[in-house]
């Protein structure tokens, strides 16, 4: 992965910061024709707009041997109403999973099903969620959000993986506080998301993006694969993906135990690559019609992505 010259991560920073506008957002949504020529950016990344949409990108996924991750889009849920609402959609797809029996597994925001709105509300939505899951034997992994909901998070989960340990985590390797979160973590039996990072936070919180975060994701890796804990490593770097092959063969790491993650539509000719090596691996596919934050932050995570954008708004 080549790094960012500085006119690339000032146009990075300012997608991070557009993405966070609510009234961007709210200009976007009552602007049909604006919203409709970002749709068809956005259909490049998720599995559409509706449940049923996404089970027809999903069904295609699974043909070419990838496991899917689904996540109905949302987070910053600020009322009872809509934290239920969004619990209930998860439900469902549950529900589909097991009705068409997917190779698939749901992904969230916790502050989408109500932590944000009320803690006690967020526990009792994502026990519902875990507790149907492992009825069915369907992973539940916990997405992370901003710098200052880290440590809600992590509470949530260590309460949650106490008793169903089918229910993953996701850390940040660019944040300073990862190492002593992943110790805790590696404590208990849910799979670990390993992920770069994507939130603006505050310089001291962060390592500066390139090769320090890259440094740091590494040892983040070894350190989960040493333990031989249940891990997903979600990077589209193809330096990143070569150094753990490598690693895994020379150190013979059990494949049952590792899979290789990568978000929908980035560049899935990587994740085919990963899979005629013999890993597992998942897409990780979201839906619904909240997809305006998701598509800044996937188009500020790789340059070349605006490119694909325009194209896709022009075709």
């Amino acid at each position: 992965m080549r790094y960012m010259n500085d006119s690339q991560q000032q146009a990075i920073e300012a997608l991070r910061t557009i993405s966070r506008d609510e009234t961007v957002k709210a200009y976007v949504l009552q602007n049909p024709p604006l919203y409709k020529a970002l749709l068809k950016i956005a259909m490049r990344f998720i599995g559409g707009e509706t449940l049923d949409a996404c089970f027809k990108t999903a069904k295609m996924i699974m043909k070419k041997g990838h496991i899917v991750t689904i996540d109905f889009m949302g987070e910053s849920t600020r009322d009872k109403k809509t934290a239920n609402e969004a619990t209930k959609e998860f439900l469902r797809v549950i529900d589909r999973i097991v009705a068409t029996k997917s190779d698939a597994s749901i992904s969230l925001d916790l502050s989408h099903i109500g932590m944000v709105v009320d803690k006690k509300l967020g526990h009792k939505n994502a026990t519902r969620l875990a507790k149907k899951a492992k009825e069915h034997g369907i992973e539940m992994m916990i997405s992370m959000e901003g710098i200052d909901r880290i440590d809600a998070i992590l509470e949530e989960y260590f309460l949650l993986a106490d008793t169903y340990d089918n229910v993953g985590i996701t850390l940040q390797s660019y944040l300073h506080r990862t190492e002593k979160d992943l110790k805790k973590v590696l404590q208990f039996s849910g799979k670990v998301r390993l992920v770069k990072g994507a939130y603006k936070v505050p310089e001291k919180h962060a390592l500066p993006w390139g090769k320090e975060t890259d440094q740091a994701y590494k040892k983040y890796m070894k350190m989960i694969l040493e333990k031989n804990h249940f891990c997903s490593l979600a990077t589209h770097d193809e330096k990143m993906l070569s150094f753990a092959d490598t690693f895994i063969k020379k150190n013979k790491s059990d494949k049952t135990k590792i899979e290789f993650e990568m978000l929908h539509g980035a560049i899935p000719e990587l994740l085919d690559t990963m899979h005629e090596k013999g890993y597992q691996t998942r897409d990780y596919l979201p839906y619904g019609k909240e997809w305006y934050l998701y598509v800044c932050h996937r188009l500020a995570e790789n340059p070349l992505n605006i490119y694909k954008a325009l194209s896709d708004a022009i075709s």
